[in-house]
């Protein structure tokens, strides 16, 4: 087996899906340029450590899914800038597509980086999400039904109360965002 072609077909972790997002999003960018953006955008869904993001460029180079290259500079020390290679897209683009209503996290990042796929994908990410948000939803109103707000169920309600009105706000959210991406898409 050829080493980019393992590269390209094996399941990436969100923190990996996040750096390759952004170097797709952004172009050659340095570990430091990726933490100044982490900052200031994507930090709000996800944010590494900075000896995480170290760690894991150099990695992604071994990997085949991303190249780097050094830059010499005369007045600080060299630096190494980084780019999405071939498979490093591949590998991202099946990460994309991969439906995880499980994951949150994953979810989030998928949706913030939507312009890297499309809006047929990216409904497809939303009703799967909102259809677990509507199991969860059921199961907290099947409790519900048998919390008698008394003894320690009167302590259990508040935060009972506050898982129900969480479902229900996910789920008027996800209806949105599918009205959005359905009427941008037509």
């Amino acid at each position: 087996m050829v080493a980019g072609t393992r590269a390209a077909t094996r399941t990436l972790t969100t923190t990996e899906a996040a750096v390759l997002a952004l170097l797709a999003l952004e172009g050659e960018r340095s570990g430091y340029d990726l933490l100044k953006h982490v900052g200031t955008a994507i930090g709000y869904i996800w944010a590494p450590a900075r000896s995480q993001l170290y760690a894991l460029l150099p990695r992604l180079v071994k990997d085949g899914l991303a190249h780097g290259r050094t830059v010499v500079q005369s007045d600080r020390p060299d630096k190494t800038l980084y780019r999405i290679s071939k498979d490093g897209r591949r590998a991202l683009d099946s990460w994309l597509e991969t439906v995880d209503p499980s994951n949150r996290d994953a979810f989030h990042l998928r949706l913030f980086v939507g312009k890297l796929t499309t809006h047929d994908v990216l409904i497809r990410h939303v009703e799967a999400y909102r259809a677990r948000m509507a199991e969860w939803l059921e199961e907290l109103r099947a409790v519900d039904r048998t919390n008698s707000r008394q003894g320690a169920d009167y302590y259990h309600y508040f935060l009972l109360r506050y898982g129900l009105q969480h479902a229900e706000l996910q789920l008027e959210w996800a209806d949105w965002v599918l009205r959005s991406l359905r009427r941008k898409g037509a």
